[in-house]
């Protein structure tokens, strides 16, 4: 008689599975969600890492955990030796992985499948990274005040030049100055500003998205939230409001950054026209793609997230900006650390976590890691000494 194999109850849930049921319900409709992608990717090849004898749920013990962060520590050590490494990865790369495996155990503790998340161990976590070495073990980009100041004064000048010349057809110099200023003093992330190729939800904000009287631009978050909102500040409002001038969107459902890529724009009219418009191709021949899309206010493609890297590699090598590091130029996501950075030292911890929308306080914390306690000091120096002289003067005058 052959030996009865267990079944999959909540007990001996088999890893795999667990993964996959896990990753199913993170994917969001129209199989757009790069999480998801991401998830299952690293959940497939952590099974792929671990023991022979590890194939349930509750076989992941805290000591398998503990061999994991150690794994991911000595990648991150790989890529600090040799950089062009394919095995090594950067230290915040090893706590996203990380942060993803102890992501899926929370699921399973929820579900019953195991009673602790054993990914939560201290100890394990104590052998991870640090989550600010990159590469050659520098820490990942921050655009310094320096870095920042230079880069929008060279647009700034750059679009300054071209309106004297070309008046409002200084579409691109408007575009680039507008775009480097949203990122420097927003915080927000290239996929919830720019069309994401990899997932459909991420089309890019529209320009019914920005309302510069509120100081605010809704995207959809990376929790998947439509119309989160991500501060607009002074410094960038004029840049933008400028730029809309040029462009002079036709409708409120207008990309804030249309693509300027002939053959998108071409399909995009053929696709959208084409059962509707008996002289669509004329009119393409006679008028060009985006007069045709503005005649029927048919919205373009945003540029992308890959286009804006593009864009300020050319701009930074153009202005000949000076940048720190190893990076060869000013890089989005890096924007987004130096507007945190700035705030954290200025205001603190909570103005930066609010303005970067992180969830858990703790990831601005580690993301910062790296300011001293001494220049965290000053700043709460500065600060109280503010308050008493205010305290002070009110205290005079009553």
């Amino acid at each position: 008689m052959p030996e009865r194999q267990p079944t999959d109850t909540e007990a001996h849930k088999s890893l795999e599975k667990a993964v996959k049921e896990w990753v199913q319900k993170k994917a969001k409709p129209g199989g757009g969600g790069n999480y998801a992608r991401e998830a299952d990717r690293v959940l497939t090849a952590f099974i792929n890492w671990t023991p022979d004898s590890v194939e349930t749920v509750s076989d992941v013990s805290r000591h398998t955990m503990m061999q994991y962060a150690e794994y991911l520590h000595r990648r991150t050590d790989t890529r600090v030796a040799d950089q062009d490494n394919e095995a090594g990865i950067t230290g915040r790369t090893a706590q996203q992985y990380y942060a993803l495996v102890r992501a899926f155990f929370t699921y399973c503790v929820k579900w019953g499948y195991r009673e602790e998340n054993p990914a939560e161990h201290k100890p394990a976590l104590e052998e991870l990274p640090d989550a600010s070495l990159g590469a050659n073990g520098n820490r990942q980009q921050f655009w310094s005040p320096q870095e920042r100041t230079a880069f929008v004064q060279y647009v700034d000048k750059r679009a300054h030049n071209a309106i004297t010349e070309q008046g409002s057809n200084a579409i691109e110099e408007a575009r680039d100055r507008a775009l480097v200023y949203l990122f420097a003093y927003s915080g927000a992330r290239s996929a919830e500003l720019l069309r994401d190729p990899n997932d459909s939800r991420r089309t890019g904000v529209t320009w019914a998205d920005v309302d510069p009287e509120a100081g605010v631009v809704r995207v959809l978050g990376k929790s998947q939230t439509a119309g989160e909102e991500v501060q607009l500040p002074s410094q960038a409002r004029s840049a933008i409001e400028q730029y809309r001038k040029a462009l002079n969107p036709p409708t409120e459902e207008w990309p804030v950054f249309p693509t300027q890529h002939a053959p998108s724009l071409y399909d995009c009219a053929r696709t959208e026209l084409g059962n509707r418009v008996d002289s669509l191709e004329a009119e393409l021949e006679a008028d060009g793609p985006d007069a045709v899309l503005r005649r029927y206010e048919i919205p373009p493609p945003s540029i992308t997230t890959e286009t804006v890297r593009n864009i300020f590699r050319r701009l930074c090598k153009e202005g000949e900006i000076s940048v720190e590091g190893e990076h060869e130029y000013l890089k989005p996501h890096g924007a987004r650390r130096g507007a945190g950075e700035a705030l954290y030292r200025a205001e603190g911890a909570s103005a930066a976590q609010r303005a970067l929308r992180h969830e858990d306080p703790s990831t601005t914390s580690k993301m910062y890691s790296h300011i001293k306690a001494s220049e965290q000091a000053e700043v709460a120096s500065d600060a109280f000494e503010k308050i008493d002289e205010q305290t002070a003067t009110e205290d005079d005058d009553s």
